[in-house]
């Protein structure tokens, strides 16, 4: 098999930046003061952040057996669409960039894997439409420290933001702009390839009704794991809700379009301690919160899948 040295070389670079902001994090930390933090936490809004994990699961799973009953004549079973997302997860725990979660295709029964990948992909394009909105919506109002306390600069960030989000909202319920592009590719430059037309092809039933559908769905997700977020932000220390949910729209563009590593480790409480650094809340609390964010949604549902999903799959065969 044929290596690509690009690739390899691309990957480690990333990955080396990950550790080294992994490290940067460490370093920062004070140890006593983030035992002091841990040992004071407020239980009640640890538990209210558990209590949305399924909320949590259940949108992640509706929103996959709507795209997959759109690619199969015979529709999955319910335990199979479970299977599917729990083992996503920890597939994408063990992997960079969660590109581990496209094994989550392979538990589906009677499907064509080309056009359920395209679905899969698309449901990754549009989870990322909902971190883009309100992330780009937060950033002019984080502190001025941030950027200079200019207020005719805020006001063209704000007027930018806004300018950028109707954008996005026009594409994103307007998926024909998706598929003629596509069918570019398919018709010019790919057209010799019968895997990329039946990945095509897997598209043509999406419409705008379809789109608006599953831009709820990743927008009601993104606003619960953001909340539960900012549950764990109010757990380890002192801020009001408005800078919680801003500081945290921001953390989480910002980790989007870092560099990736294995479940986002390092790179996740990274921008959280740099971003809520910005409102004077202490690092530690931050890093805290974002560590117990990817054990409670990450974590723990990958561990009950590696535990239960093969006896789930053996009752459902």
């Amino acid at each position: 098999m044929k290596i690509d040295r690009t690739k390899i070389i691309l990957f480690s670079v990333k990955l080396l930046i990950a550790i080294i902001i992994s490290l940067v994090v460490a370093y920062n930390i004070d140890s006593i003061k983030l035992k002091l933090i841990v040992k004071n936490a407020n239980i009640t809004y640890i538990v209210f952040a558990i209590v949305l994990l399924p909320i949590n699961l259940y949108l992640q799973f509706a929103k996959w057996k709507y795209l997959v009953d759109k690619t199969t004549e015979k529709k999955a079973t319910l335990m199979q669409i479970w299977s599917s997302v729990i083992l996503g997860i920890g597939f994408g725990f063990i992997t960079p960039g969660r590109v581990g979660e496209l094994g989550k295709l392979f538990i589906i029964k009677n499907a064509d894997r080309y056009k359920l990948l395209s679905m899969s992909i698309i449901e990754k394009i549009y989870d990322t439409f909902p971190v883009i909105f309100f992330g780009i919506i937060s950033l002019p109002f984080l502190p001025h420290n941030f950027f200079t306390g200019s207020a005719l600069l805020r006001t063209n960030l704000i007027i930018l933001a806004f300018v950028i989000s109707f954008i996005l909202y026009f594409v994103a319920i307007h998926p024909g702009l998706l598929r003629t592009f596509l069918n570019y590719l398919r018709n010019n430059i790919l057209k010799n390839s019968i895997k990329f037309g039946r990945f095509c092809d897997g598209l043509h039933g999406f419409k705008k009704r379809n789109s608006k559908v599953l831009l709820l769905f990743s927008s009601s997700l993104f606003l619960v794991y953001t909340t539960q977020f900012v549950l764990l932000i109010f757990a380890f220390g002192d801020i009001k809700i408005f800078p919680g949910f801003i500081g945290v729209w921001t953390a989480i563009l910002l980790k989007t379009f870092l560099p990736f590593s294995l479940g986002d480790i390092g790179i996740r409480e990274g921008t959280a301690a740099y971003i809520f650094r910005l409102f004077d809340f202490p690092s530690e609390a931050a890093v805290s919160a974002a560590f117990l964010l990817f054990i409670i949604n990450i974590l723990i549902p990958a561990a009950a899948g590696i535990l239960f999903i093969p006896f789930i799959l053996k009752n459902d065969r």
